[in-house]
Protein backbone atom coordinates (compact mmCIF):
# COMPACT_ATOMS: atom_id res chain seq x y z
CA UNK A 1 0.00 0.00 0.00
CA UNK A 2 2.89 2.64 1.11
CA UNK A 3 4.01 1.69 -2.20
CA UNK A 4 1.11 2.55 -4.41
CA UNK A 5 0.37 5.26 -2.39
CA UNK A 6 2.03 8.33 -4.52
CA UNK A 7 0.54 6.81 -7.85
CA UNK A 8 -3.06 6.89 -5.82
CA UNK A 9 -2.46 10.25 -5.07
CA UNK A 10 -1.61 11.33 -8.35
CA UNK A 11 -4.06 9.54 -9.82
CA UNK A 12 -6.87 11.60 -7.51
CA UNK A 13 -4.96 14.72 -8.24
CA UNK A 14 -5.01 14.30 -12.19
CA UNK A 15 -8.74 12.90 -12.33
CA UNK A 16 -10.32 16.26 -10.07
CA UNK A 17 -7.40 18.62 -12.43
CA UNK A 18 -9.45 17.07 -15.67
CA UNK A 19 -13.22 18.54 -14.34
CA UNK A 20 -11.99 21.10 -11.71
CA UNK A 21 -12.52 24.41 -13.84
CA UNK A 22 -15.62 23.22 -15.00
CA UNK A 23 -17.16 23.61 -11.75
CA UNK A 24 -19.44 20.75 -12.24
CA UNK A 25 -19.12 17.06 -12.60
CA UNK A 26 -20.86 13.52 -12.24
CA UNK A 27 -18.62 12.48 -9.87
CA UNK A 28 -19.35 8.58 -10.03
CA UNK A 29 -18.20 8.79 -13.86
CA UNK A 30 -15.43 11.45 -13.46
CA UNK A 31 -13.69 9.91 -10.05
CA UNK A 32 -15.24 7.00 -8.42
CA UNK A 33 -15.32 4.58 -10.85
CA UNK A 34 -11.68 5.70 -12.45
CA UNK A 35 -9.90 6.12 -9.06
CA UNK A 36 -9.13 2.32 -7.57
CA UNK A 37 -9.55 0.65 -11.46
CA UNK A 38 -6.73 3.34 -12.80
CA UNK A 39 -4.69 1.72 -9.20
CA UNK A 40 -5.81 -1.76 -10.62
CA UNK A 41 -4.87 -1.77 -13.95
CA UNK A 42 -1.36 0.06 -12.33
CA UNK A 43 -0.68 -2.98 -10.66
CA UNK A 44 -1.63 -5.75 -12.73
CA UNK A 45 -0.19 -4.56 -16.34
CA UNK A 46 -3.50 -3.49 -17.97
CA UNK A 47 -3.22 -0.53 -20.09
CA UNK A 48 -5.51 2.64 -18.68
CA UNK A 49 -7.32 3.41 -21.50
CA UNK A 50 -8.87 0.18 -21.09
CA UNK A 51 -10.61 1.10 -17.79
CA UNK A 52 -14.07 0.98 -18.98
CA UNK A 53 -14.23 -2.04 -21.13
CA UNK A 54 -13.37 -3.49 -17.44
CA UNK A 55 -16.21 -1.94 -16.00
CA UNK A 56 -18.57 -3.34 -18.24
CA UNK A 57 -17.08 -6.32 -16.79
CA UNK A 58 -17.26 -6.02 -13.59
CA UNK A 59 -20.99 -4.61 -14.18
CA UNK A 60 -21.48 -7.58 -15.97
CA UNK A 61 -20.40 -9.94 -12.81
CA UNK A 62 -22.11 -8.64 -10.44
CA UNK A 63 -25.68 -7.98 -11.93
CA UNK A 64 -25.16 -11.88 -12.34
CA UNK A 65 -23.60 -12.99 -8.79
CA UNK A 66 -26.84 -10.67 -7.33
CA UNK A 67 -28.96 -13.70 -8.47
CA UNK A 68 -31.82 -11.18 -9.98
CA UNK A 69 -31.38 -11.70 -13.70
CA UNK A 70 -33.95 -13.09 -15.81
CA UNK A 71 -32.28 -16.18 -17.97
CA UNK A 72 -32.07 -14.15 -21.10
CA UNK A 73 -29.95 -11.26 -19.10
CA UNK A 74 -27.95 -13.81 -17.20
CA UNK A 75 -26.55 -14.97 -20.57
CA UNK A 76 -25.79 -11.46 -21.65
CA UNK A 77 -23.59 -11.03 -18.60
CA UNK A 78 -22.04 -14.34 -19.25
CA UNK A 79 -21.15 -13.48 -22.65
CA UNK A 80 -19.24 -10.39 -20.99
CA UNK A 81 -17.49 -12.34 -18.44
CA UNK A 82 -15.78 -14.47 -21.34
CA UNK A 83 -14.98 -11.63 -23.18
CA UNK A 84 -12.91 -10.40 -20.03
CA UNK A 85 -11.23 -14.06 -20.06
CA UNK A 86 -10.40 -14.03 -23.60
CA UNK A 87 -8.94 -10.51 -22.72
CA UNK A 88 -6.23 -11.82 -20.32
CA UNK A 89 -5.33 -14.74 -22.89
CA UNK A 90 -2.53 -12.81 -24.33
CA UNK A 91 -1.58 -11.40 -21.31
CA UNK A 92 -1.11 -14.07 -19.07
CA UNK A 93 0.83 -15.71 -21.67
CA UNK A 94 3.42 -13.05 -21.69
CA UNK A 95 3.67 -12.59 -18.38
CA UNK A 96 4.56 -17.17 -18.55
CA UNK A 97 7.10 -16.12 -20.70
CA UNK A 98 8.17 -12.57 -19.35
CA UNK A 99 7.77 -12.64 -15.30
CA UNK A 100 7.88 -9.05 -13.92
CA UNK A 101 6.58 -7.31 -10.37
CA UNK A 102 2.99 -7.22 -10.95
CA UNK A 103 0.20 -8.88 -8.98
CA UNK A 104 -0.51 -10.47 -12.12
CA UNK A 105 2.54 -11.87 -12.78
CA UNK A 106 2.50 -13.49 -9.16
CA UNK A 107 -0.99 -15.07 -9.58
CA UNK A 108 0.41 -16.81 -12.99
CA UNK A 109 4.10 -18.00 -12.05
CA UNK A 110 3.78 -18.76 -8.15
CA UNK A 111 3.69 -22.52 -8.18
CA UNK A 112 2.40 -24.39 -5.45
CA UNK A 113 4.47 -27.84 -3.57
CA UNK A 114 3.58 -29.70 -6.27
CA UNK A 115 5.10 -27.56 -8.77
CA UNK A 116 2.33 -26.96 -10.80
CA UNK A 117 0.36 -23.28 -11.40
CA UNK A 118 -2.90 -21.88 -11.31
CA UNK A 119 -4.61 -22.75 -14.72
CA UNK A 120 -5.65 -20.08 -17.02
CA UNK A 121 -9.84 -20.16 -15.44
CA UNK A 122 -8.52 -19.82 -11.91
CA UNK A 123 -6.21 -16.79 -12.81
CA UNK A 124 -9.19 -14.74 -14.84
CA UNK A 125 -11.65 -15.87 -12.05
CA UNK A 126 -9.62 -14.94 -9.34
CA UNK A 127 -9.05 -11.25 -11.27
CA UNK A 128 -12.85 -10.41 -12.20
CA UNK A 129 -13.88 -11.16 -8.78
CA UNK A 130 -11.33 -10.66 -6.08
CA UNK A 131 -8.91 -7.92 -8.06
CA UNK A 132 -11.03 -6.00 -10.23
CA UNK A 133 -14.59 -6.35 -8.28
CA UNK A 134 -13.16 -6.57 -4.85
CA UNK A 135 -10.65 -4.05 -5.92
CA UNK A 136 -12.57 -1.20 -7.11
CA UNK A 137 -16.68 -1.52 -6.05
CA UNK A 138 -16.37 -0.81 -2.63
CA UNK A 139 -14.26 2.75 -3.14
CA UNK A 140 -16.07 3.61 -5.78
CA UNK A 141 -19.85 3.42 -4.14
CA UNK A 142 -18.18 4.90 -0.98
CA UNK A 143 -16.97 7.44 -2.59
CA UNK A 144 -19.86 8.56 -4.15
CA UNK A 145 -22.15 7.84 -0.61
CA UNK A 146 -19.85 9.82 1.61
CA UNK A 147 -20.21 13.03 -0.83
CA UNK A 148 -23.81 12.79 -0.90
CA UNK A 149 -24.02 12.34 3.02
CA UNK A 150 -21.70 15.53 2.86
CA UNK A 151 -24.13 17.45 0.82
CA UNK A 152 -27.33 16.14 3.27
CA UNK A 153 -25.43 17.06 6.20
CA UNK A 154 -24.16 20.25 6.29
CA UNK A 155 -23.14 20.64 9.87
CA UNK A 156 -20.94 17.54 9.64
CA UNK A 157 -19.25 18.79 5.99
CA UNK A 158 -18.63 22.01 7.79
CA UNK A 159 -16.78 19.93 11.06
CA UNK A 160 -14.92 18.01 8.51
CA UNK A 161 -13.27 21.00 6.62
CA UNK A 162 -12.55 22.88 10.32
CA UNK A 163 -10.04 19.95 10.62
CA UNK A 164 -9.61 18.19 7.37
CA UNK A 165 -6.52 16.14 8.55
CA UNK A 166 -7.74 15.41 12.07
CA UNK A 167 -11.24 14.22 11.22
CA UNK A 168 -11.31 12.71 7.46
CA UNK A 169 -10.21 9.08 8.45
CA UNK A 170 -13.45 8.79 11.14
CA UNK A 171 -15.70 10.39 7.92
CA UNK A 172 -14.45 7.37 5.70
CA UNK A 173 -15.24 4.84 8.57
CA UNK A 174 -18.87 6.31 9.64
CA UNK A 175 -19.56 6.43 5.45
CA UNK A 176 -18.60 2.84 5.53
CA UNK A 177 -20.79 2.62 8.27
CA UNK A 178 -23.80 4.09 7.68
CA UNK A 179 -24.01 3.64 3.66
CA UNK A 180 -22.32 0.02 3.54
CA UNK A 181 -20.84 -0.06 -0.21
CA UNK A 182 -20.95 -3.89 -0.03
CA UNK A 183 -24.45 -4.42 1.25
CA UNK A 184 -23.98 -8.12 2.30
CA UNK A 185 -22.37 -11.41 1.09
CA UNK A 186 -23.80 -15.33 0.44
CA UNK A 187 -22.83 -17.94 3.16
CA UNK A 188 -24.11 -21.79 3.12
CA UNK A 189 -25.25 -23.29 6.35
CA UNK A 190 -23.42 -26.14 7.58
CA UNK A 191 -26.18 -27.08 9.97
CA UNK A 192 -29.73 -26.27 10.63
CA UNK A 193 -29.93 -23.14 12.60
CA UNK A 194 -32.79 -21.59 14.31
CA UNK A 195 -32.88 -17.61 13.98
CA UNK A 196 -35.18 -14.98 15.13
CA UNK A 197 -38.19 -17.86 15.16
CA UNK A 198 -36.96 -19.41 11.91
CA UNK A 199 -35.54 -22.42 11.26
CA UNK A 200 -33.11 -22.49 8.76
CA UNK A 201 -32.02 -26.05 7.30
CA UNK A 202 -28.26 -27.53 6.65
CA UNK A 203 -27.08 -26.08 3.68
CA UNK A 204 -29.22 -23.33 2.71
CA UNK A 205 -27.94 -20.38 0.85
CA UNK A 206 -28.01 -17.61 3.05
CA UNK A 207 -27.54 -13.58 2.24
CA UNK A 208 -25.34 -12.20 5.63
CA UNK A 209 -26.25 -8.52 5.56
CA UNK A 210 -23.20 -6.48 7.16
CA UNK A 211 -25.47 -3.66 6.48
CA UNK A 212 -28.14 -4.40 9.02
CA UNK A 213 -25.40 -4.97 11.28
CA UNK A 214 -24.03 -1.56 10.66
CA UNK A 215 -27.15 -0.36 11.88
CA UNK A 216 -27.58 -2.03 15.05
CA UNK A 217 -28.46 -0.33 17.78
CA UNK A 218 -27.01 -2.52 20.02
CA UNK A 219 -23.22 -0.87 19.00
CA UNK A 220 -24.19 1.63 17.83
CA UNK A 221 -26.30 4.99 19.57
CA UNK A 222 -28.87 6.27 16.87
CA UNK A 223 -27.52 4.39 14.26
CA UNK A 224 -29.05 6.29 11.37
CA UNK A 225 -27.67 9.72 12.35
CA UNK A 226 -24.33 10.53 10.18
CA UNK A 227 -22.13 11.12 12.78
CA UNK A 228 -18.36 11.63 12.13
CA UNK A 229 -16.97 12.03 15.77
CA UNK A 230 -18.54 8.59 16.52
CA UNK A 231 -16.48 6.90 18.74
CA UNK A 232 -16.85 2.86 17.34
CA UNK A 233 -17.58 4.01 13.60
CA UNK A 234 -14.51 2.12 12.81
CA UNK A 235 -16.11 -1.44 14.46
CA UNK A 236 -18.58 -1.62 11.22
CA UNK A 237 -18.45 -4.37 9.23
CA UNK A 238 -18.43 -3.10 5.96
CA UNK A 239 -15.33 -5.10 4.88
CA UNK A 240 -16.60 -8.14 7.01
CA UNK A 241 -14.17 -9.66 9.92
CA UNK A 242 -12.44 -12.38 11.00
CA UNK A 243 -11.85 -14.82 9.05
CA UNK A 244 -14.10 -13.57 5.77
CA UNK A 245 -12.43 -9.51 6.47
CA UNK A 246 -11.45 -7.89 3.16
CA UNK A 247 -7.92 -8.23 2.27
CA UNK A 248 -8.08 -5.18 0.23
CA UNK A 249 -9.51 -2.94 2.88
CA UNK A 250 -6.19 -1.09 3.36
CA UNK A 251 -5.88 -0.56 -0.65
CA UNK A 252 -9.44 0.75 -0.38
CA UNK A 253 -9.26 2.92 2.78
CA UNK A 254 -5.82 4.56 1.04
CA UNK A 255 -7.82 5.12 -1.99
CA UNK A 256 -10.81 6.77 -0.42
CA UNK A 257 -8.36 8.23 1.86
CA UNK A 258 -6.78 9.99 -0.99
CA UNK A 259 -9.59 10.37 -3.34
CA UNK A 260 -11.41 12.50 -0.67
CA UNK A 261 -8.33 14.67 0.77
CA UNK A 262 -8.26 15.41 -3.05
CA UNK A 263 -11.52 16.54 -3.64
CA UNK A 264 -12.47 18.12 -0.75
CA UNK A 265 -9.15 19.83 -0.62
CA UNK A 266 -9.41 21.41 -4.35
CA UNK A 267 -13.06 21.46 -4.79
CA UNK A 268 -14.52 24.13 -2.07
CA UNK A 269 -18.49 24.08 -1.27
CA UNK A 270 -19.70 21.20 -2.49
CA UNK A 271 -23.45 21.08 -3.52
CA UNK A 272 -25.90 18.78 -5.01
CA UNK A 273 -25.86 20.20 -8.83
CA UNK A 274 -30.04 21.27 -8.63
CA UNK A 275 -32.33 19.04 -10.53
CA UNK A 276 -29.78 16.77 -12.03
CA UNK A 277 -30.18 13.78 -9.42
CA UNK A 278 -32.51 11.46 -8.80
CA UNK A 279 -30.55 9.27 -6.40
CA UNK A 280 -31.20 6.05 -7.81
CA UNK A 281 -29.29 2.83 -7.10
CA UNK A 282 -27.75 0.27 -9.38
CA UNK A 283 -30.64 -2.90 -8.79
CA UNK A 284 -29.13 -5.72 -6.96
CA UNK A 285 -28.56 -7.28 -3.53
CA UNK A 286 -25.06 -7.05 -2.93
CA UNK A 287 -23.58 -3.80 -3.70
CA UNK A 288 -25.57 -0.01 -3.08
CA UNK A 289 -24.32 1.97 -5.92
CA UNK A 290 -25.32 5.53 -6.85
CA UNK A 291 -25.71 5.15 -10.84
CA UNK A 292 -24.73 9.00 -11.05
CA UNK A 293 -24.29 11.52 -8.50
CA UNK A 294 -24.20 15.48 -9.82
CA UNK A 295 -22.32 17.71 -7.63
CA UNK A 296 -21.52 21.49 -8.04
CA UNK A 297 -18.01 23.60 -6.35
CA UNK A 298 -16.33 26.28 -5.96
CA UNK A 299 -12.63 25.50 -7.59
CA UNK A 300 -9.88 26.15 -4.95
CA UNK A 301 -6.65 27.36 -5.80
CA UNK A 302 -4.14 24.77 -6.94
CA UNK A 303 -1.50 24.03 -4.16
CA UNK A 304 0.42 21.19 -4.09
Amino acid sequence: IMEIDPLVKKTAEDLIDAFLPDGHCELVRALGVPLPLMAICGQVGVPIDDIWRIKRWTDAWVKRFSMMQTPEEEAGSIRQEIEFQHYFVDIVERLRREPNDSILSDLVNTRFEDGSTLSHAEIVSHLLSDIFVGGSETATNAMSEGVLLLCQNPDQYALLMSDLNRHLPSFIEESLRLQSPVQGLYRVTTCDVELGGVTIPANSLVNVRFAAANRDAGRFQCPSRFDIQRSNAASHLAFGSGQHACVGAPLARRELYRGFQALLTRCRNIRLAPGRNDFSHMPGLMLRALKELHIEFDPAPVAR
